[in-house]
């Protein structure tokens, strides 16, 4: 079955979407209203999950709007409001049921799976076709008493034509149904997964129960005429044969629940410590009497989310706290009081230096789920053009061991087109065939304007300057050498991809100037940047040490103190002398030039600027400053050599 997920808390949206693809859903999701909407318009969805608190259109107006277009589909509220308005404004808007954050995983998927059973009564929860059974609530299939271990998308499939028997499904609706839209394969996917469904059955002992209609798609057999009837039996509970008691495997991986759990917060602690970080900048902002209308909303939306998440991750105090820390930020009938405020931040921060509970969210997940939250990570994508077609396919090989899916391409026409379909990770180019190849300059310009972050490596077989000189006046790119060894050449691939990454990345940008500050914000959250700000300069020593930041951004001109003195405060302090600097400035003439240059910035941008030029000036910068190891190993070696 397919849910579409709405919500913007994106370390929720990870835990939540991991535990239902493993309980055999297809799961899409969007990030706000108006994404949400087009997913709705796209495609037909089982059941969709909506948070209340979204960006651009909020989840009781999205769902008015599904149902206004005669969307009959279960929608399902979760959110971190839990006030009696609140839940009577959403059911009227249309929702079936509402959920209040923090919840246990056994609740949510015990809504979902009574929500989803509606659609489908008189029908038992067990369904059973000659001999075959499929549980939905214990996701297990079994053949006359013996289970039949089947892969997620193998047991949806099969669910779908036991729910469905007398309808034919073409490949086309079966995609729809059985796979996210980022993954998206090809109707191959389909016949691939139909005879691997074919051939466990089969092996289970049953006899063909899927037939291919040439022209229209696949259905289930109809029974013979002999049969009790032209439907599948569907069993209750009470019906089944007793569950066969299961022998441990000596062999499996068996971990501990607790050790599991305790491994799943090491990879949520640091999104969520971030959104702390929100939280003791309003509390430093209100101490010196300069807490700004978007340093509030900021602040209201990280305890919001803290609120909804903490308790789901084995902090159900630390969920109270932050709930009492948003209605505080909520309050508009008096000034904030700081006081409390402040207090209710360190109960929190002293809340989250403990280990979780093993209770809420992490409580009902299995170690097998737990490792896949802590240890899932997607395949980098590398998009490679080289003229010799061996060293393409090593790389393709070599890469597949050490997760980088590599695409070939072989002329500029087929990079666009394998660009459109989807942005890679990175792109890996032979400087040869750039040069021979009409339009290879070309396409490296229209890289660099349309993707700042999109790394761009150029293995280096020639040693002539003036091609290398050529290539970079059309694009952003870093040069490898021929001879560097695939395995370091494959690092070197993802060191470089990790040093463009802009998401977590911490911003610290002083400048006095509220429509800069805003124009920022709008830049560069879209990437998932940490942005602070800070309009009063007189404040910067507390402030730098509290946010830590990976770079600071310093206007030129403020009153009280400008950017050259914050400059050479920085530069002169042991902790703080390497930090990456850019600076912001009206100026374009070189006596200001060199005077910023030797204070010791890294880099400045001229009033006013694009986003593509602050991207790719961010990405500059921290690609220098993230030397890796490996990275290290390769410029010594050619050093040595």
């Amino acid at each position: 079955m397919r849910l579409l997920l709405v919500e913007d808390d994106e370390l929720f949206v990870h835990a939540l979407s991991t535990y239902l693809v493993a309980q055999r859903y297809a799961v899409d999701v969007a990030t706000d209203g108006e994404s949400g909407w087009s997913y709705i318009q796209a495609t037909t969805y089982d059941l969709v999950v909506l948070d209340v608190n979204l960006p651009k259109l909020n989840g009781f107006q999205l769902c008015q709007r599904i149902r206004q277009a005669g969307y009959h589909q279960p929608i399902l509220l979760l959110t971190a409001k839990d006030d009696s308005a609140d839940k009577v404004t959403g059911l009227d808007a249309g929702a079936d049921d509402y959920v209040v954050k923090p919840c246990t995983v056994e609740e949510l998927s015990a809504r979902i799976r009574a929500l989803l059973r509606r659609q489908h009564l008189p029908a038992a929860p067990v369904l059973e076709r000659s001999g075959l059974r499929l549980d939905p609530d214990a996701c297990k299939v079994t053949y006359r008493g013996q289970e039949v271990s089947l892969t997620s998308k193998e047991y949806s499939l099969l669910e779908l034509f036991l729910r469905y028997p007398q309808r034919v499904f073409s490949s086309s609706s079966i995609l729809e149904r059985l796979w996210a839209f980022e993954e998206s394969p090809g109707e191959e996917a389909v016949r691939a997964l139909m005879k691997r469904l074919r051939q466990k059955l089969r092996a289970a002992g049953t006899s063909d129960l899927i037939e291919t209609l040439y022209g229209q798609g696949y259905r289930l057999k109809p029974l013979e005429e002999d049969s009790a009837g032209d439907r599948p039996a569907l069993a209750s509970a009470s019906d089944l044969d007793p569950a066969p008691t299961p022998v441990p495997d000596p062999n499996s991986n068996c971990r501990d629940p607790r050790e599991a759990a305790l491994e799943a917060w090491e990879h949520f602690r640091e999104p969520m410590l971030e959104q702390l970080a929100y939280l003791d900048q309003a509390v430093a902002m209100l101490q010196r009497e300069s807490f700004s209308p978007a340093m509030r909303d900021l602040a209201e939306q990280a305890a919001h989310k803290l609120a909804g998440a903490l308790g789901m991750f084995g902090f159900p105090q630390g969920s109270r706290l932050a709930r009492a820390i948003e209605q505080h930020l909520q309050a508009t009938d008096a000034p904030i009081a700081v006081a409390p405020l402040s207090l209710l931040v360190a109960q929190l921060q002293e809340e989250l230096s403990s280990p979780p509970q093993l209770s809420g969210f992490l409580a009902g997940l299995s170690p097998s789920v737990l490792s896949e939250l802590s240890d899932r990570q997607s395949p980098l994508a590398l998009l490679i053009m080289h003229e010799t077609k061996a060293f393409v396919a090593q790389v393709q090989t070599e890469g597949a061991s050490c997760d980088i899916e590599a695409e070939k391409v072989t002329s500029v026409a087929a990079a666009r087109a394998a660009i459109a379909r989807r942005v890679p990770d990175a792109v890996l180019l032979s400087l040869t065939l750039v040069n021979a190849l009409p339009g290879g300059l070309e396409l490296l310009q229209d890289l660099t304007a349309q993707f700042p972050t999109l790394p761009i490596l150029v293995i280096a077989n020639s040693d002539n300057l003036g091609d290398r000189l050529a290539l970079l006046c059309h694009s952003r790119c870093q040069f490898v050498p021929e001879d560097v060894p695939l395995g370091t050449l494959l690092m070197t691939v993802r060191d470089v991809v990790e040093s463009h990454q802009l998401a977590g990345m911490r911003v610290l940008v002083v400048d006095d100037d509220p429509m800069v500050l805003t124009a920022l914000r709008q830049m560069l959250l879209p990437w998932q940047v940490h942005l602070f700000t800070l309009e009063d300069s007189s404040q910067f020593w507390e402030t730098l040490s509290a946010i830590a930041p990976d770079l600071l951004i310093l206007d030129v001109e403020m009153p009280q103190m400008n950017g050259v003195q914050i400059c050479q405060i920085v530069r002169s302090d042991h902790t703080w002398n390497r930090l990456p600097i850019i600076f912001l400035t009206e100026h374009q003439d070189m006596a200001t030039v060199q005077q910023l240059l030797s204070v010791g910035a890294d880099d400045y941008l001229t009033k006013p600027f694009s986003e593509s030029e602050l991207l790719s000036r961010l990405c500059n910068r921290l690609s220098r400053t993230r030397l890796s190891p490996n990275q290290l190993r390769l410029r010594l070696s050619h050093k040595s050599a």
